[in-house]
C-alpha cells in the first residue's frame, strides 16, 4: 500500500488498565510539533509529513467475539502500528488479536512498542509485557521503555514519533533538544511569571473579584501546564529543581487562596490535576511521603467536585484512582494504616459504582481487585485471619462474573492469583490441609485452561509453576505420595516445553523447583537411593539458575531446603567426605549471595553452621570450629525476622549454634511447624549428636546433655 493512503500516521493498541499511558501518548504524539528542516524530506515511509494527525486509538477493548469490522478497518489503514507493552497487554486476548490483524498486513518492521511496565521475554511471567503472538514468531519490534532506568518519559516519546515519522531517533533528538533549550528559557521566563501573577492575583483580588478569578484561572492553567505538558521536557534536561520549585510554589499558592470563597468546579479540577502530579513527580523521585501529601491534597479537591455532582460515575471513578494511589504511596512509604484507610475508600468507592449500575462488569472487577488489595495489605501484616475472608469475597466476585460469561485472560489470571493467596494465608493460619485443597484447585483449574489450549506455551509454564507450588505444600502438610505424583506430572511437562527451548530459564527454574518436590517426597518417604540422587539433581540445577539470575531468592530458599537434607542424609550414610563437599558448596554459593539480598544472612548462616559441626565434631580443628563459629554469629544477628520464613528458619539457625556452644535449651520457635523434613534441622542434630546407636563418624559429643534433649526433640518426634 502506497504511503498516501494511508488514512492514519498509527494505531495504538494497549489494554485498558494501561489507558492513561495511551492517552498521555495519543496527545503527545498528534500535539508534536515536527521540526520544519525535516518536513518534505525523505523518510522511511515517504516524506515527512508536518504533522502526525490523526492518530488511531481503540478506547474500548470488545466484550466478546472477534475484532470488529471498523476495528479490522482502522488497523488496515494504518502506516505504523503502536503498542503499548504490560503485562496486562501481553495477557489481553485482544491486544493479541489486534497485533496479529496488523502483521498480516506483511509490515513488522513499523510494529513499534512502548514498555509502560513489564519486559520483553521476562524470567517471571507475571513480568511478561510482550504479546504471545510476538514471541511465538520471534518478532523483536523497536522498543522504548518509560521508566528512567529505561529511555525516560521523553525519550521513550521521541524514540515512537520518530518511528511513526520513518526518521533517525538521534537526528530526531538532536533537533528536538535545540528546541526545547529554547522552551527551557521560557520555562524560566514562566516560572517568573507565576511567580508575578500569584502577586498580582492577591492585590487585584482585593479591586475586583470577579478579574481576580479570571486572572486566577490563567494561572491555575499555567502552573497546570508547567506540570503537566513541561514535565515531560524539563525531566530528560535534568531539570528536576525547577519542577520541584513550581510544586512548591504551586501548593503555597493553593494554599492562599479563596479565603472562604467557592472557586467553582473548574478551578477545583484544575488544582485537583495540578496536586496530582506534583504527587506523581515526587513518587517517581522515590518521595513516596511526600507524594501522600500532595495526593491527598487532590483527593480532598476530587472529594468536592464528587460532592458537587455525585451523580457522575466519571468523578466518582477517578476518586477512586485517587484513593487507591493515595494508599500505594502510603504503603511504600511504610505506612500501613495510612494503606488500609485508602484502599478501604477504593474498596467503598468500587461497591458505589456497583450499586448504581449492578451490570456494569468493569466496576465488579474493581470490587474484585479492591478487595485483593486489602487481603494482601493484611496479610503482609500478618493479620491473616482477617485476609483469609477478603481473598474469599474477591474469588466470589470472579466467580459470579464467569458464571455469567467469559472475562478477559487478565481476569481469570487474577482469579488464579486469588486462589493462591487463599491458599497461603490457610498455610499461614495452621490449615495446611485445607490450604492444599486450594493450591489442589488453583492447580486442577490450570489444567483446565491448559486443555483448551495444550499449545500454548506460557499457559503450560504457569502450570509447571503452579504445580511445584502445589507440591511444596503437599510435602509441608505431610502428604509425600500426593507430593510424588505432583513432581512426576510437573517434570513430564515441563520437559516439553525445555524440548522447544533449552536455554530458557524460566523453564529450567520451573525444573529445579519440580526436581526438588520429587526428591524431598521421596527422602519423607525414606526412599534414600532416590532421594540421595534427587537432592544432587535439584542442588545442581538451583546452583545453575542462580548463575543465571542471582536475584531469584525463592532459588535460595529452595537451595537451603536441599542443604538441609543432602547434609543429614551425607550423616545418615556415614560419609563424612560428602558432609564436607556439601558444606564447602554452601559456603561457596554463600560467599557468591549478593550482601543486599534479604536472604544473604541466612544462607551465610546456614553454610558456616555445617561447616562448624564438621570442624568441632569430625575434624576437631580448633582454628576452623573458631573461624565458623564467628562468621555464623555475625550472619545470624543481620538475619531480618520480618523477611517471609527466614523468622523460624533463623529461630532454628539460632538454636543449632546455641547447641554446639554447649547450651542445652531449645526456644519452640526453633522446633518443627509443619511436616516438611527440611524442618527438623535441629531435631535431626540431636539425633546425629545422640545417637542410640554406634556413631557413624564422630567419636563423642561431651558438651551435650543427650538424655535431656533427647526428651525435648521426643516432644516434637518419636524418637526412640
Amino acid at each position: 500500500m502506497n504511503a498516501a493512503v494511508f488514512k492514519y500516521p498509527g494505531f495504538i493498541s494497549y489494554s485498558h488498565r494501561d489507558r492513561k499511558v495511551a492517552e498521555w501518548l495519543h496527545r503527545a504524539i498528534e500535539r508534536y510539533r515536527v521540526p520544519a528542516r525535516l518536513v518534505g524530506s525523505a523518510g522511511a515511509h515517504g516524506p515527512v509529513p508536518a504533522r502526525l494527525y490523526p492518530i488511531f486509538r481503540d478506547r474500548d477493548e470488545l466484550a466478546a467475539g472477534p475484532l470488529a469490522d471498523q476495528l479490522i478497518e482502522a488497523i488496515a489503514q494504518s502506516r505504523c502500528f503502536v503498542l503499548i507493552c504490560s503485562p496486562q497487554s501481553a495477557a489481553s486476548r485482544w491486544v493479541n488479536d489486534e497485533v496479529t490483524a496488523f502483521l498480516q498486513q506483511g509490515q513488522p518492521s513499523r510494529l513499534l512498542c512502548l514498555i509502560a511496565d513489564g519486559e520483553p521475554n521476562a524470567a517471571d511471567p507475571a513480568r511478561e509485557c510482550l504479546p504471545p503472538v510476538l514471541r511465538e514468531r520471534g518478532i523483536e519490534p523497536l522498543a522504548a521503555g518509560l521508566h528512567e532506568d529505561a529511555d525516560g518519559r521523553d525519550h521513550a516519546r521521541l524514540k515512537i514519533i520518530a518511528g511513526l515519522l520513518g526518521v533517525g531517533f538521534d537526528e530526531l533528538k538532536r533537533r528536538d533538544l535545540v528546541a526545547r533549550n529554547r522552551r527551557l528559557i521560557a520555562v524560566a521566563a514562566l516560572s517568573l511569571a507565576v511567580s508575578v501573577l500569584t502577586a498580582a492575583l492577591a492585590l487585584v483580588a482585593l479591586r475586583a473579584r470577579d478579574e481576580a478569578e479570571r486572572s486566577r484561572q490563567q494561572g491555575e492553567e499555567l502552573i497546570g501546564f508547567m506540570l503537566g505538558e513541561l514535565r515531560g521536557q524539563l525531566e530528560p534536561l535534568g531539570k528536576l529543581g525547577i519542577l520541584d520549585a513550581v510544586g512548591d510554589r504551586a501548593m503555597a499558592y493553593f494554599a492562599g487562596l479563596d479565603r472562604g470563597r467557592d472557586p467553582g468546579p473548574r478551578a477545583l479540577a484544575a488544582r485537583a490535576k495540578a496536586l496530582r502530579q506534583i504527587g506523581e513527580v515526587r513518587f517517581a523521585q522515590g518521595r513516596p511521603g511526600e507524594a501522600v501529601v500532595t495526593l491527598t491534597a487532590a483527593r480532598e479537591l476530587q472529594r468536592d467536585l464528587v460532592a458537587r455532582t455525585p451523580a457522575s460515575n466519571a468523578l466518582l471513578f477517578e476518586l477512586g484512582q485517587i484513593e487507591y494511589w493515595v494508599g500505594y504511596a502510603a504503603w511504600r512509604a511504610g505506612d500501613f494504616d495510612g494503606a488500609e484507610t485508602g484502599f478501604r475508600a477504593y474498596r467503598q468507592i468500587a461497591e458505589t459504582l456497583v450499586e448504581r449500575e449492578p451490570g456494569n462488569r468493569e466496576w465488579r472487577t474493581e470490587v474484585a481487585y479492591a478487595l485483593s488489595n486489602l487481603g494482601v495489605l493484611a496479610h503482609e501484616r500478618k493479620r491473616h485471619a482477617e485476609a483469609l475472608p477478603l481473598f474469599q469475597q474477591s474469588m466470589a466476585v470472579v466467580e459470579t462474573l464467569l458464571q455469567e460469561g467469559p472475562l478477559p485472560t487478565e481476569v481469570n489470571a487474577s482469579l488464579l492469583t486469588a486462589l493462591s493467596w487463599q491458599g497461603s494465608t490457610l498455610a499461614a493460619l495452621g490449615q495446611r490441609n485445607e490450604g492444599l485443597a486450594v493450591l489442589g484447585e488453583h492447580a486442577r483449574r490450570h489444567r483446565a485452561l491448559l486443555a483448551q489450549a495444550p499449545d500454548d506455551h506460557r499457559l503450560l509454564e504457569a502450570f509447571c509453576n503452579a504445580l511445584s507450588t502445589y507440591g511444596i505444600a503437599a510435602i509441608e502438610a505431610g502428604q509425600p505420595t500426593l507430593a510424588l505424583a505432583i513432581a512426576e506430572e510437573g517434570l513430564q511437562r515441563i520437559e516439553v516445553l525445555i524440548a522447544t527451548d533449552a536455554d530458557n530459564l524460566d523453564y529450567q527454574v520451573d525444573r529445579a523447583y519440580l526436581t526438588q518436590v520429587d526428591a524431598s517426597a521421596r527422602y519423607q518417604l525414606r526412599h534414600w537411593d532416590a532421594a540421595r540422587a534427587g537432592l544432587a539433581g535439584a542442588d545442581a540445577a538451583l546452583t545453575s539458575v542462580l548463575q543465571r539470575d542471582p536475584a531469584l531468592n525463592l532459588a535460595r530458599v529452595s537451595l537451603l531446603s536441599v542443604w538441609d537434607l543432602r547434609y543429614a542424609l551425607a550423616f545418615r550414610d556415614g560419609d563424612a567426605t560428602q558432609a564436607h563437599r556439601i558444606a564447602q558448596d554452601a559456603l561457596r554459593i554463600a560467599d557468591g549471595t549478593p550482601a543486599d539480598s534479604l536472604y544473604a544472612p541466612v544462607i551465610r548462616a546456614s553454610a558456616h553452621l555445617m561447616a562448624l559441626e564438621l570442624a568441632l565434631y569430625v575434624d576437631r580443628d580448633a582454628a576452623a570450629t573458631a573461624q565458623h563459629r564467628e562468621a555464623a554469629s555475625s550472619a545470624l544477628s543481620a538475619i531480618d525476622e520480618k523477611a517471609p520464613e527466614m523468622g523460624r528458619r533463623g529461630s532454628r539457625l539460632q538454636a543449632l549454634l546455641g547447641l554446639m556452644n554447649g547450651t542445652d535449651h531449645i526456644a519452640d520457635a526453633a522446633l518443627p511447624d509443619n511436616a516438611a523434613p527440611w524442618a527438623y534441622s535441629v531435631i535431626s542434630f540431636i539425633e546425629r549428636r545422640c545417637p542410640t546407636s554406634a556413631r557413624p563418624i564422630e567419636a563423642t559429643a561431651p558438651t551435650l546433655d543427650c538424655p535431656r534433649l533427647r526428651a525435648r526433640a521426643k516432644q516434637d518426634r518419636g524418637l526412640d
